[in-house]
């Protein structure tokens, strides 16, 4: 179906979902230490196509045995799958990591805070888009988590699912949901939003058996089949929320 609503609605929806968001779960405070870039781009790498836990592991693994992730530019591709094959598909992850790695020494004079930044939001983008490996969601982690860019937006699977099924935008990726939205996230809210909307993705607006009944969306949801869920009552205790967030813990 065509999307055919005005980047006008968009962004004064965008504002209302981040509003409403922000009395359920508060501002996300950031840490005081920003990630350096390096670092935050290989952690964004290892989350793909696993869960937190597993992902902070391969993480943590790595800065361990490599405090320097340049080092791994010299490091055998067996040894980085080794040290990250709790994360999940840690062939393919390692040799993502030495591409990357290498072609950054190639694209960028220096990968520091301070340099990146000098950069153009749009054009760093896509000179990170650049790298063999790295999409729209990594770029703009890099962005949001690493430089402390408020205005970039990652769009991961649950930022995708939660907008699409509110009915902000309809598009049919997490990729087509970012260029949709990029330039509409109200002014210096990308974090909030962000992190919310992952927030709200996990605990409310499931994937599978959403609690449409809890929802403080649910006045302003599109979602045709809303009204049909229904609650299921659960044991709490076995519940398990994971809140510690990757890209927060680097």
């Amino acid at each position: 179906m065509a999307d055919l609503r005005s980047p006008v609605d968009v962004r004064s929806e965008l504002g209302l979902v981040a509003s409403r968001l922000r009395d359920s779960f508060g501002v996300p405070q950031r840490k005081s230490r920003l990630p350096a870039p390096l670092d935050l781009l290989i952690a964004t790498i290892l989350s793909q196509n696993t869960n937190d836990v597993n992902s902070h592991k391969a993480y943590t693994n790595l800065k361990n045995r490599y405090p320097d992730l340049r080092m791994l530019a010299k490091v055998p591709p067996r040894k980085i799958e080794a040290l990250i094959k709790v994360g999940g598909i840690a062939n393919k992850k390692s040799k993502v990591i030495k591409r990357v790695l290498k072609e950054i020494e190639w694209r960028f004079k220096k990968f520091d805070r301070r340099s990146l930044r000098k950069t153009e939001r749009e054009e760093l983008i896509e000179k990170l888009r650049s790298l063999n490996g790295v999409g729209y969601k990594t770029a703009s982690c890099v962005l949001l988590f690493s430089l402390g860019d408020n205005d970039a937006f990652p769009v991961d699977t649950h930022v995708h699912r939660v907008l699409n099924r509110l009915g902000v935008v309809s598009r049919t990726t997490p990729d087509k949901t970012f260029l949709a939205v990029k330039n509409q996230i109200p002014t210096g809210r990308g974090y909030e939003l962000h992190l919310n909307l992952i927030k709200f993705g996990r605990r409310t607006c499931t994937a599978q058996k959403p609690r449409c009944y809890e929802c403080s969306l649910y006045d302003i949801c599109r979602w045709k089949e809303k009204a049909s869920q229904v609650p299921v009552l659960k044991d709490k205790s076995k519940r398990k929320d994971f809140e510690f967030m990757l890209l927060e813990g680097v």
